[in-house]
Formats: structure tokens, C-alpha cells, sequence
């Protein structure tokens, strides 16, 4: 959504529609209790929370290809595979594993 101006090019590069991307983007920011984007008829444009936001969301993005990478498609149907433990800070980790085809997330706190 950041690479585009607006909600639209982003739902049109997405292959969604824009309601989608609005509605996916209010849910967003009702859980996080913050205004990602300021918004107008034309653009959308990223607040200072949305800019923090930013940056977890691409190391997010980043360790799902890592862990997409780490269990290929090969995986598919068979039993789950050990999951693979990424520290985010001092006091969480990321477990990451396959099974059947899905790849799961699971934060747990320490």
C-alpha cells in the first residue's frame, strides 16, 4: 500500500477492491488502536504511526519469505515439520513451522 498514492492502485495491483483494501486497512488500525493513514479523495499518506508500522510490517514480510523459503512447497501433505524459533526482542519469539501446505506464526512471549 506504501509504494502506492492511493487505496485504489493499491487494490488494482493487488487484484482486490478498493472497499477491501478500506475495510482491511480500518480493521488495522482499530486493532492497533492507531491512525495508520491520513487520507483524502485522492491519496492516502502515511501518519508518524504509520511510518513506525512500516518497518515491522516489512520485517514481517521479510521472515514470511524467509520461512517460505525454509519450507517449500515439497512439504505439501506431509506431517508438520519442527517449527523454527526466531527471537524478535528480549522477551518474544516467532515460532514458524509447515503443515500440509500452510505455513503458521505463532508469537510466544517468554
Amino acid at each position: 500500500m506504501v509504494e502506492f498514492s492511493n487505496f485504489t492502485a493499491a487494490a488494482t495491483s493487488l487484484g482486490i477492491t478498493q472497499p477491501a483494501v478500506s475495510q482491511n486497512i480500518a480493521e488495522l488500525e482499530r486493532l492497533l488502536g492507531v491512525r495508520l493513514f491520513e487520507r483524502t479523495r485522492s491519496e492516502a499518506v502515511l501518519t508518524e504511526e504509520g511510518r513506525r508500522f512500516e518497518g515491522y510490517a516489512r520485517q514481517i514480510l521479510h521472515w514470511y519469505r524467509v520461512a517460505e523459503e525454509a519450507f517449500s512447497p515439497l512439504d505439501y501433505g506431509k506431517e508438520p515439520v519442527n517449527p523454527v524459533s526466531i527471537p524478535l526482542d528480549e522477551a518474544t519469539d516467532a515460532e514458524i513451522w509447515s503443515s500440509c501446505g500452510d505455513l503458521h506464526i505463532e508469537i510466544k512471549h517468554k
